[in-house]
């Protein structure tokens, strides 16, 4: 938040006389300044608590200071301590009276008190069949016991009464959640889009194509990782590698694995997309990504390769990293969504998963009492991992020189939430 100085408040600075101070009387007594620092940028405190701030200046005479609040109704001053009674714009003046050769001077101050800040939190119910059923709408304030008012921009769509929300046609009920604020509390307000009957939900773009090896179009950085028993568990030369098809539209990363035999042999595998416009998940803090709203399916294109896809292991592991960070075993942690697919063909084929119903926290980071849909409506998917549940080990590629066994899969863009 940023608070201004306001004009009258610049002008007393530069211009002392014009406030009621700083200039010669005429009887021979010398021009004084006073310096007065900014005291504003705190908050109202919630009562009982009760917000004070210490008021600095310093007059070029040396001469002692004295403060008046000309707003009382939003602060006061007692000595040298201003307190902050209510949010809005606050005027203080710090006085020299004059003497011992100087004359009278003032110097005033005028700024906001902010209010305390507020979320809603308010949560999609998702989409509902168009029936006589009223849904019942449960938001809250993080600010215990504030009433929130529910309206919509879509009367065609649903109708409200209290916290029930009627369905009237199919299309996206768009509802927004508000808590109005007072003299303490902003006005906080939280905005969801609930698909009625046979109205799908806007589709959300986590990625449309790829610019390289390294990025998407949305400028998400892209990483791979691969290795088995035969390389140490990290990729062997010439064993992996990504390309992007000219067009920009499908990202391929394959893995083929060259041991002296197939005993005991195992392996891991898979490609990270980052969200628009990241580089890396944050080790200190939550990260930014793609919000979820009334979506409750993820889509993209996939297509194994048939080495891979003939073998009884050969499911897609998706998994999506939130926002959501903690710290585990001293360690950074994300909290993490787990699916898994399987093809059901070797060419590029389009797969609708779930969220509700296909995925599960696998990574929890050590918090408890933790919800699927919460976590995707509280907290951004900040990354999308695909991998093999079961790496090719098994079966061996056709026509190579050596035995090698190929795991590749090519994903073709965009991927999207629905």
């Amino acid at each position: 938040m940023t608070f201004k100085v306001s004009a009258i408040a610049l002008g007393c600075v530069a211009l002392l006389s014009g406030c009621g101070g700083g200039g010669g009387s005429g009887d021979g007594t010398l021009e004084q300044t006073i310096s007065f620092n900014f005291p504003g940028g705190q908050p109202v405190a919630v009562p009982p608590n009760v917000a004070t701030v210490k008021l600095v200046a310093t007059a070029s005479s040396g001469g002692a200071l004295t403060y008046a609040s000309n707003t009382p109704d939003t602060c006061t001053v007692s000595g040298e301590t201003l307190t902050l009674v209510k949010a809005g714009e606050c005027s203080v003046t710090a006085s020299q009276a004059g003497g011992n050769g100087y004359a009278p001077a003032s110097n005033r101050q005028l700024f906001v008190i902010p209010k305390q800040p507020q979320m809603v939190i308010f949560r999609n119910p998702g989409a509902q069949p168009l029936d006589a059923k009223p849904v019942t709408l449960a938001a809250t304030s993080t600010v215990a016991g504030r009433a929130i008012v529910y309206s919509t921009t879509t009367p065609s769509v649903c109708s409200i009464s209290g916290n029930a929300l009627q369905k009237l046609a199919d299309g996206i009920c768009t509802v927004t959640a508000t808590q109005e604020g007072d003299d303490i509390f902003a006005k906080a307000s939280t905005v969801k889009n609930i698909p009625i009957g046979n109205a799908p939900a806007p589709t959300l773009t986590f990625l449309s194509g790829f610019k390289d090896t390294s990025n998407t179009k949305e400028s998400g950085a892209i990483g791979t990782f691969s290795g088995s028993s035969a390389d140490n568990w990290w990729c062997g030369t010439n064993w992996c590698g990504s390309s992007v098809s000219s067009d920009g539209n499908s990202f391929t990363y394959h893995y083929d694995i060259q041991p002296p035999s197939a005993n005991g042999l195992g392996a891991y595998w898979g490609f990270t997309f980052l969200a628009p416009n990241l580089t890396k998940l944050a080790d200190n803090g939550n990260t930014p990504g793609v919000q979820i709203d009334s979506q409750s399916t993820l889509k993209f294109t996939a297509a194994p390769n048939a080495e891979w896809f003939s073998t009884s292991n050969n499911a897609i592991a998706i998994d999506l990293k939130l926002g959501h960070f903690a710290v585990k075993d001293g360690k950074a942690c994300n909290v993490t969504l787990h699916g898994e697919v399987k093809p059901t063909a070797t060419a590029a084929t389009t797969y609708t998963v779930g969220l509700k119903d296909k995925f599960k926290i696998s990574e929890s980071c050590g918090l408890t009492g933790l919800d699927l849909w919460n976590e995707l409506q509280d907290w951004p998917i900040s990354q999308i991992q695909f991998g093999a549940a079961g790496v090719n080990t098994s079966v061996a590629t056709p026509g190579a020189a050596k035995l090698t066994f190929s795991t590749r899969l090519t994903v073709t863009g965009p991927i999207t939430f629905q």
